[in-house]
């Protein structure tokens, strides 16, 4: 149903393409059941294994609480890196192959922009595509415009790996220039951190919810091609 539901192809058709595209959508839903467990149990991980938590999901909050939770410098960089890029590359493959219907499907699986930001960034990904993926490689629905308007992959790598290990630099020092709030914030995190890890799965479990309720809108005119 999800090789269909993207590519608009009939069952004679699905052969080596919709293969391919059934390993994308198995990575991404493995994906968001990492980031998904992650959002629920990080206040039971962030203070004792912050590398599991990055692991699982290297959202912003999880990194900056990882550097007050003491976690190894080479670990995080390494885990926070590959953790954003497996992403980042994933999304940016089911646009750049599946175009237009690989976008919509992915907009509506993490729940879609608001029209006036993802207008933004959909001007943004057709006149500065490079530079947006670096201001925001963590973004799925950025990655997935830019292979929609096929960037090559070359400068995707370049573009997306400078983004990322900015990010990662950044945080440490925010991190390290606050670490006293922050360790005040983990001490009280690990002191209501079973609270928390409930509150978490309810939320989890009404956004999932929400989404399953809401059908995937329709594919909207293409927009130009990526000019490199």
């Amino acid at each position: 149903m999800l090789v269909e539901e993207i590519v608009g192809l009939d069952k004679e058709n699905l052969g080596r393409r919709d293969r391919r595209l059934m390993l994308l959508v198995s990575a991404f839903a493995v994906l968001v059941a990492c980031t998904q467990v992650g959002a629920i149990i990080a206040p039971s991980l962030v203070r004792h294994n912050p590398a599991l938590l990055l692991a699982l999901s290297s959202r912003l909050r999880h990194l900056l609480f990882a550097v007050p939770a003491d976690i190894n410098p080479v670990a995080y960089s390494i885990i926070g890196f590959l953790r954003i890029a497996v992403a980042a590359w994933l999304c940016y493959a089911i646009g750049y192959w599946y175009g237009d219907r690989g976008f919509r499907w992915l907009e509506h699986q993490v729940g879609g922009e608001p029209p006036a930001t993802l207008r933004w960034m959909q001007r943004g990904a057709s006149r500065a595509g490079g530079p947006l993926v670096m201001f925001m490689p963590g973004s799925n629905i950025v990655c997935a415009l830019v292979g929609q308007r096929r960037m090559t992959i070359r400068r995707f790598a370049v573009w997306s790996s400078l983004g990322i290990a900015f990010r990662l630099a950044w945080v440490w020092v925010a991190a390290r220039l606050f670490d006293t709030q922050l360790r005040r914030a983990l001490d009280w995190i690990e002191k209501y951190q079973w609270w928390l890890v409930a509150a978490f799965f309810l939320i989890t479990i009404v956004q999932a919810s929400r989404r399953a309720a809401s059908p995937p809108a329709p594919p909207a005119e293409p927009e130009p091609e990526f000019a490199d």
